[in-house]
């Protein structure tokens, strides 16, 4: 996966515009620092032109990201791709209804979640009451 992010970094890197839903802010996975630091990382996305991240909050209630997450993907000369995971195994397709599906679906999410600069102060927010404070060794809170 770290290699797979080495992508962003390149001279022309391509566009990402992700939704994630408030939960996984929230959802410890790895332990404080482990979550301190993935938040952190995403923050470092906020000025990249390119990056677009937007948080899907709790008051969104139902919504079309309840299916399962799914990656559409956008090529210049290659047919756009549809990627979702199941519990046994990802499934891919071409299928231009599919992609249309999951298209629009995808703009619902966006037009429902926070803007790019609420989602930051958002997860910046979730860090700090979370996440900002780290034990020392001898056990007592530190910022």
């Amino acid at each position: 996966r770290m290699e797979r992010q080495l992508i962003l970094e390149r001279e022309q890197p391509p566009a990402l515009w992700v939704v994630l839903g408030e939960a996984v802010l929230h959802q410890e996975v790895g332990g404080h620092e482990v979550m301190r630091n993935q938040l952190t990382h995403l923050l470092g996305f906020a000025n990249r032109p390119w990056v677009q991240i937007q948080v899907l909050p709790f008051s969104a209630g139902a919504h079309t990201g309840m299916q399962g997450s799914f990656n559409l993907l956008r090529f210049d000369k290659d047919p756009d791709l549809i990627y979702e995971e199941g519990y046994a195994q990802g499934y891919m397709t071409a299928n231009p209804s599919v992609i249309r599906e999951r298209s629009v679906g995808y703009a619902r999410l966006q037009a429902e979640a926070l803007s790019p600069e609420r989602s930051a102060a958002l997860i910046a927010r979730v860090m700090e009451e979370r996440y900002g404070k780290q034990p020392e060794p001898g056990g007592r809170a530190v910022a």
